[in-house]
């Protein structure tokens, strides 16, 4: 009596972390996979460990609208969003996304990314992100709670209008003074 005792002490924890396991691995193949490009990595930065961290280009919207701890709501059809308006709650929206309770980002978690690389991988993505002409997508998987994962990234050439403007000047300097100019000649 006193074997079976200790042995179910054993066995039931470990069918216990089991089940935990295996709930946890459905939860995260469910969801809705949406492309979502990316932004703000910095190539010069080399992967520590095997994370890259990015910022989300939502389109249709501007990084300063999303308000930290807030919502989105993505329209399109998956895997490709067609535009991504800042919601501040989920009424109406086919698709909204919120950002997760407990986050490595806290409440910047719709702003900012972060991604799993596997290290046989991370080499080969190194050499992509330093390359100025492809665009980084990330491919997120949003649960119907509004939750969503960062599951794959891939890169594609950069379309003629990112390009131009990538390559367009930023606007003129607010101050009279053009600070790209030589320096003004001082009389005595």
């Amino acid at each position: 009596m006193n074997r079976l005792v200790r042995l179910a002490a054993a066995v039931v924890p470990a069918l216990g972390l089991a089940a935990l396991w295996a709930i946890s691995h459905q939860t995260y193949q469910q969801g809705t996979e949406w492309e979502v490009p990316i932004q703000g990595y910095d190539p010069r930065d080399y992967l520590r460990g095997h994370y890259v961290e990015f910022r989300y280009d939502w389109p249709g919207i501007d990084e300063g609208s999303v308000a930290p701890g807030g919502k989105l709501c993505l329209e399109g059809r998956a895997p490709a969003i067609t535009r991504v308006t800042a919601r501040s709650t989920s009424a109406n929206c086919a698709h909204p996304l919120r950002a997760p309770v407990v986050s490595n980002y806290g409440a910047d978690a719709l702003r900012v990314g972060r991604l799993y690389i596997g290290q046989e991988r991370a080499a080969q993505l190194q050499k992509q992100l330093q390359n100025r002409a492809q665009r980084g997508i990330v491919t997120i998987r949003q649960r119907a709670d509004g939750s969503f994962t960062p599951v794959s990234i891939r890169f594609r050439p950069l379309t003629p209008q990112e390009i131009a403007e990538r390559d367009t000047p930023p606007a003129a300097p607010l101050s009279p003074f053009d600070p790209l100019a030589p320096p003004a000649i001082m009389d005595k």
